[in-house]
């Protein structure tokens, strides 16, 4: 049965990402060869992710997924974990995490439904340790939820079409949270959401006492928005995706995802002061997974203002800022 159930998910994403664009068959073939494979060992995993006296802190768990303390609260995006992302897609390094060395969660976010965001056997594992813990998301992703035994907090989307940046703001254990405009698209599988125009993609800041936090969840370049941002808020740190790239020295596919060539566009327009890359070295998808940051440090060279502006992190590894 279970050699059926990979048989059907192989035809299904071989017809849905090429008809969606999302992905080439070298990628497909690539993943399917991994399955027998296990990911490779992160050494060094930090033991005591969370930490007293800390004001600003993260830790790159791989792909999307960040755990970040600012001061006493601890906050997760994207949380990924399995190895596997809808079955099909292997991932090339295991987390840079053990939960079990997490012992404290505040919230979890999500920033929209694809799979390697969405990812429901890690919400099951957090369910498991951090039974109500509260979980943000914008309005839709909730269509794809499973029962869980979370405290689910639902954001509005932003009309970003018609020029509306941000969607709802919400104080949640003290944290001012924001939804704000992410330019990708929604759905779960790809097609679906380029198709019928989901909603259930966002990006949040969220703002701590002195500290703001902008994780944009997977976007493309828009200059007005971003210009947006830095003017409304003061950004301490930014969580920005840089792959899957098919040109990486571009700025990015509009409405799809941004390059390593738009990295000095965002921190320009958005006058963060450390902007950490992330969406890397996890999943092969339209290029190597470390593509993207081997590009982006070949341009950083020939742009060394920005250099003390971008931190670049090894999965796993944990920054203290503050």
């Amino acid at each position: 049965m279970k050699s059926v159930k990979y048989i059907v998910y192989i035809l299904f994403f071989i017809f849905l990402f090429n008809l969606s664009g999302c992905r080439t068959f070298y990628d497909l073939a690539v993943n399917i060869g991994m399955q027998l494979s296990k990911p490779d060992k992160i050494k060094n995993k930090i033991k005591e992710p969370v930490k007293d006296g800390v004001k600003l802190s993260a830790l790159w768990v791989g792909h999307c997924t960040v755990l970040v303390q600012i001061e006493d609260k601890v906050i997760l995006f994207d949380p990924f974990f399995t190895n596997n992302a809808a079955e099909i897609q292997r991932r090339v390094q295991e987390p840079g995490l053990d939960l079990n060395d997490l012992k404290k969660l505040d919230i979890i976010f999500v920033s929209h439904a694809h799979f390697d965001h969405l990812s429901i056997g890690s919400l099951k594992i957090l369910e498991e340790k951090f039974p109500g813990t509260k979980l943000v998301f914008p309005e839709g992703v909730e269509e794809f939820l499973p029962k869980i035994n979370f405290k689910l907090k639902k954001l509005k989307q932003p009309d970003y079409k018609n020029n509306v940046y941000v969607g709802e703001t919400s104080v949640i254990d003290s944290m001012k949270i924001t939804s704000v405009a992410a330019f990708h698209w929604g759905g779960r599988y790809g097609l679906d959401g380029l198709i019928w125009d989901y909603k259930g993609y966002a990006g949040f800041i969220i703002q701590y006492k002195d500290i703001t936090v902008y994780f944009s969840g997977d976007t493309s370049y828009d200059e007005k928005f971003f210009k947006y941002l830095g003017n409304k808020y003061s950004i301490d740190i930014a969580f920005i995706p840089i792959g899957p790239c098919i040109d990486c020295y571009e700025t990015g596919k509009p409405g799809r995802h941004l390059f390593p060539g738009g990295v000095f566009s965002v921190l320009d327009d958005t006058k963060t002061k450390v902007l950490v890359p992330i969406h890397f070295g996890t999943l092969y998808e339209k290029s190597e997974p470390f593509e993207p940051i081997r590009v982006l440090k070949e341009l950083m060279e020939k742009q060394p203002q920005y250099s003390d502006r971008i931190k670049i992190l090894e999965i796993g590894e944990q920054v203290i800022f503050k």
